[in-house]
């Protein structure tokens, strides 16, 4: 048997709020183009490891919770926003986040746990951000006309601040109203 797994830093009550808002102002001038990430779903993905093997489950738990119970906790700043590929292929509308030195840090032990374990090393730079929407497939030449000309109009740049004090290991179920995590541990920072 097999977890669809991945690890993320968790966004607070304030800071989802803060999203909410910005989506949804987004929202009132943009095309219908985008399905938008809800508030459950809105964290910072570290590490989508995809299928987990159970063998590996406990002892990775404890791995996790050796390694980043060490770390101290540290602010987070989010600002700005932006669109993955580009604007003329869009695929996530994001929320950018400041690489800092104890962030990148989080990332490199988490990567190195799991290629402990076997686990491929992701190959792109790891690129801080949080998905706040997604865009349709099929989308016309003329709605992404309509986006990108919006979208330069609108554009306004977010920011927020955070103090991250926990890391969490999360399991991702694929269910046809979208993917349902469940918590398998959580590691708070010192």
């Amino acid at each position: 048997m097999s977890y669809r797994v991945f690890t993320a830093l968790d966004l607070s009550e304030q800071v989802i709020s803060a999203i909410i808002n910005y989506q949804k102002n987004l929202e009132q001038h943009l095309p219908p183009i985008l399905r938008w990430t809800k508030a459950d779903q809105l964290h910072i993905t570290l590490k989508f490891v995809g299928e987990l093997r159970e063998s590996h489950l406990q002892s990775l738990q404890s791995k996790i919770g050796e390694v980043f119970s060490g770390v101290e906790k540290f602010q987070l700043q989010l600002l700005g926003s932006g669109i993955f590929p580009n604007v003329k292929n869009p695929r996530i509308l994001w929320i950018g986040i400041h690489p800092s030195h104890a962030l990148l840090e989080v990332v490199n032990k988490n990567e190195e746990i799991f290629q402990t374990f076997g686990y491929p090393i992701e190959k792109r730079p790891f690129q801080a951000h949080i998905t706040i929407a997604r865009f349709k497939d099929n989308v016309t030449h003329q709605e992404l006309s309509q986006f990108q000309f919006q979208w330069n109009t609108i554009k306004q740049d977010f920011q927020a601040q955070q103090s991250m004090d926990h890391l969490t290991f999360y399991q991702s179920t694929l269910t046809t109203q979208g993917p349902i995590y469940k918590i398998i541990t959580k590691v708070d920072f010192h």
